[in-house]
């Protein structure tokens, strides 16, 4: 079992590795960090619905983490509604973002 779970990854998850640490973000940095400048696989329709998305996800005090918003990705590319480009590129942005501003 050991050998599988090393040879096709099922023993510990990426997500397990993404900061849960929530960070105060405002709705205009989420709108210039999910721009199609940024993430150049996005369409104008994906850009407003990854938008709306995390600022819902956001906690009544405007906090989010790296982990939340994996995770509202993960949900919008289970739909079809986002590519995995989609969601890596979003993600990739974000957590530069949260590095650069919070680390």
């Amino acid at each position: 079992m050991g050998f599988f779970s090393f040879l096709f990854g099922t023993g510990t998850s990426s997500a397990s590795k993404i900061d849960t640490v929530e960070y105060q973000i405002s709705k205009q940095e989420i709108e210039r960090l999910v721009s199609r400048m940024k993430i150049k696989s996005l369409d104008a329709g994906e850009e407003k619905l990854i938008e709306r998305i995390i600022e819902r996800r956001r906690l009544g005090d405007g906090k989010i983490s790296l982990r939340q918003i994996d995770e509202a990705l993960k949900k919008l590319e289970f739909q079809k509604s986002i590519s995995q480009y989609d969601r890596k590129g979003v993600m990739r942005v974000f957590t530069e973002y949260f590095q650069n501003k919070f680390g």
